[in-house]
């Protein structure tokens, strides 16, 4: 009988190969080493139940699944349970991408309609667009949380950050008459604090995980 640590070793290998991610990516998104993931699926080493329990998680699927010998991809025929390439995780985020600009679209169309029937309608319609980049950044950090890295997510929050105090800070400018809001320029610092949390968080995790080998 093949021993334990062997067996989840050889499906903790299978089920990150199976998700695109390397073992500095697997070991970053939890907070060790990539070292550390080399000995779980060398079987030198096994992870704590509950990393065990959040890696199954993570994988979808169960314990049971886990410390069964034989390889998942041959149990896993249903459909639902197949594991998602990486070209697959991108359509899946392209498409929904595709939605939130599709949505400014219509947005855009239809404030144009009312501009035209109404006397003094929306005149700004095209800053629907400038909204649909940080709101298309927010999707992005949902589905990085299900499939990214932490850099990836550190990225993706700054540009967020500021992205979405210059949308703030464009739109007031327009929308304020008289020009006012154009000297709102402080807005950008609202940016700082949570660019240097997003950091910080970030420098945090990568010291942590030096420490758990």
């Amino acid at each position: 009988m093949t021993p334990i640590k062997i067996v989840i070793g050889h499906h903790l290998a299978e089920l990150r190969k199976a998700k695109g991610l390397t073992q500095g990516e697997l070991a970053e998104e939890f907070g060790y080493t990539d070292k550390a993931v080399s000995k779980w699926e060398h079987g030198e080493t096994m992870p704590d139940f509950d990393i065990l329990q959040k890696l199954c998680d993570y994988y979808g699927i169960t314990m049971a699944e886990l410390v069964t010998e034989g390889s998942l991809a041959d149990r896993q025929d249903n459909p639902k349970r197949r594991k998602l390439t990486t070209w697959t995780k991108l359509a899946i985020i392209g498409l929904s991408l595709m939605v939130v600009w599709l949505i400014a679209v219509l947005v855009f169309f239809v404030f144009q309609v009312l501009s035209t029937h109404f006397e003094g309608g929306f005149g700004y319609n095209w800053l629907v667009f400038l909204w649909a980049f940080p709101v298309s950044l927010i999707v992005s950090l949902v589905f990085n949380r299900i499939w990214g890295t932490p850099f990836i997510r550190t990225i993706l929050i700054t540009l967020l950050v500021w992205s979405l105090s210059a949308v703030i800070y464009v739109s007031l400018g327009f929308l304020i008459k008289g020009g006012e809001g154009w000297g709102l320029w402080a807005i950008f610092f609202i940016g700082i604090p949570p660019t240097i949390a997003a950091l910080l968080w970030y420098t945090l995790s990568k010291g942590s995980s030096k420490k758990r080998v």
